[in-house]
C-alpha cells in the first residue's frame, strides 16, 4: 500500500512555544518544522501550499522552499481578493513567489461570484466561497499530483474555533489530500519573527492580516458585486489614509514593538453594509447628559457577535449594526467610550458613528483596531479631523452615508461575520 494514503488527513506540528514572545527563537522552531514536513512528505511527495498572500500562509512557503520542486504554492483569485494601493493583490502576491518555480494563480471569479450572488446570511454566504474554494483547490491538487497541502492556520484559529465562536474558513476544509499545519503553534507575532528569519521583507512580515475570504466578509446584508467593488475600492483608500497618517505622527507607516512583537494599527479596512435601516428611539443613556443629541438606527444589516458570558459558544450569534448620527458633530473619544459601552448594555454589540452622508448609496464604515493576537481588539483612536476629512471624500464619492465603528471584541468581532 503507498505510504502517502495511510497517513492522517490532517498534520498539525506542535512544539512548547513560550507566550513570552521574546523568548522565541525563530531558528530552532523553523528547523524543527523543516525535519517535521520532509519525513512526512517524504522524496517522492508533492506538497501544493494555499497562499491568501497574507503573512501566515506566505511564511508557511518560505519555511516549506527547502522542498524545491516538490512545492506548489498557489493562489486562488476568486474575485474576492484586496486592492493593494491600485494593485491587485494577486499581483503583489505573484511578486512575492517570484523565486517559486512552481506557483500559479488560479482565476475562479467566474465560479465564485455568481455562487455568492444574493446571498444575506453569513453563514450561507462563507459555506458559498468555502465551497467553491475546497473545489477548485482540490481540481489542482489533483492535476499536480500533490498528496500533502498546506496553509497559514494559527493557534487562534484553531482556539476560536474551537470554542465555537467564530468559524475560520481553513479549519476542518475537506481536502483530497493530507492538510499540513507547520504553523499552527504561533500566534501572529511569532509568525512575523519567524517570516523576518526566514527573509521576508519587513513590510510584508509586518503587513496588517486580512482573512482567507477577504472582502467576502466586508459586504454586509445581500451580496451583490456592486457592492463588493465599493468595500474594495474603499478599503484601499483607508488602508492608504491610515498609514498617511501614521507616517505623520510616528514618521512610519505602523509601530513595530520589537519585544512583544505587536504591530500598530492591528488591522484597519472599510466594510459595507445593506440599504435600509429603521430609526429607533436613541438607546436609554447611549449619550451622557449635556451632549450633542444623536438619532439612532438600526440596520437591517446582521452582523456576528461574541458571547463571553460562555464558554464555548453556543452557535454562531447576530445582531443588527447601530449606526448612529449626531446632530452636533462627532463626540470625543471618552464620551464614544461611554456610548459605546451603553450600547452594548442594550444588545448592541456593534455601533457605528456617523462622520459624513453624501447620500443614499450603500453606507461605508471604516474600522481600525489595535490588538495583540486577534483574540480581543479595541479601537485605534484616530485624528477625528483626518478621519472625517477622509469620509468626507469617500461620502461624495459614492454619494454615501460613511462611518465609524467604535466596537470592541469581545463582544463584536473584528469582521462583519
Amino acid at each position: 500500500m503507498d505510504a502517502a494514503k495511510t497517513v492522517p488527513k490532517l498534520l498539525r506540528y506542535e512544539a512548547e512555544v513560550p507566550k513570552d514572545f521574546s523568548g522565541f527563537d525563530p531558528k530552532t522552531f523553523a528547523e524543527g518544522v523543516w525535519e517535521w514536513a520532509d519525513s512526512r512528505i517524504g522524496r517522492r511527495g508533492k506538497a501544493a501550499v494555499s497562499v491568501s498572500g497574507g503573512v501566515d500562509s506566505t511564511t508557511v512557503a518560505y519555511l516549506l522552499k527547502p522542498l524545491g520542486n516538490r512545492l506548489y504554492p498557489f493562489f486562488i483569485d476568486d474575485g474576492l481578493r484586496r486592492t493593494i494601493r491600485g494593485v491587485p493583490e494577486a499581483d503583489v502576491t505573484a511578486a512575492m513567489f517570484r523565486d517559486f518555480p512552481n506557483f500559479e494563480v488560479l482565476r475562479t471569479a467566474d465560479v465564485t461570484l455568481p455562487a455568492l450572488e444574493g446571498l444575506r446570511d453569513g453563514r450561507r454566504k462563507r459555506e458559498a466561497m468555502i465551497g467553491t474554494y475546497v473545489g477548485a483547490s482540490n481540481a489542482h491538487i489533483e492535476a499536480i499530483g500533490a498528496n500533502f497541502v498546506a496553509d497559514g492556520t494559527i493557534k487562534p484559529d484553531i482556539e476560536t474555533t474551537a470554542s465555537g465562536r467564530q468559524r475560520q474558513h481553513n479549519l476542518n476544509l475537506p481536502y483530497g489530500a493530507t492538510k499540513i499545519e507547520p504553523v499552527a503553534p504561533l500566534y501572529k507575532p511569532h509568525v512575523r519573527r519567524l517570516g523576518m528569519h526566514l527573509g521576508l521583507p519587513s513590510e510584508f512580515a509586518h503587513k496588517i492580516p486580512c482573512p482567507g475570504p477577504a472582502m467576502l466578509l466586508r459586504v454586509g446584508g445581500e451580496f451583490t458585486r456592486k457592492k463588493l467593488e465599493v468595500a474594495r475600492t474603499a478599503t484601499d483608500v483607508f488602508e492608504q489614509a491610515v498609514e498617511t497618517l501614521m507616517l505623520a505622527e510616528t514618521g512610519a507607516t505602523y509601530k513595530f514593538d520589537s519585544k512583544t512583537g505587536i504591530r500598530t494599527p492591528f488591522q484597519y479596512f472599510a466594510y459595507v453594509l445593506g440599504k435600509g435601516s429603521d430609526e429607533i428611539d436613541a438607546v436609554p443613556g447611549v449619550l451622557p447628559r449635556n451632549s450633542p443629541s444623536a438619532i439612532c438606527y438600526r440596520t437591517h444589516t446582521q452582523a456576528m457577535w461574541i458571547d463571553p458570558s460562555v464558554g464555548r459558544q453556543r452557535g454562531e450569534l447576530y445582531a443588527p449594526v447601530l449606526w448612529v448620527s449626531c446632530e452636533a458633530g462627532i463626540p470625543d473619544y471618552e464620551m464614544l467610550d461611554a456610548m459605546r459601552a451603553e450600547a452594548d448594555k442594550h444588545d448592541y454589540p456593534r455601533m457605528v458613528i456617523e462622520l459624513a452622508n453624501g447620500g443614499d448609496g450603500f453606507p461605508v464604515v471604516f474600522k481600525c483596531v489595535q490588538s495583540a493576537d486577534a483574540m480581543t481588539a479595541t479601537t485605534m483612536k484616530l485624528d477625528q479631523d483626518y478621519l472625517s476629512a477622509v469620509a468626507g471624500m469617500v461620502a461624495e464619492n459614492y454619494r454615501c452615508p460613511v462611518g465609524c465603528e467604535i466596537s470592541r471584541k469581545p463582544r463584536a468581532t473584528i469582521e462583519l461575520f
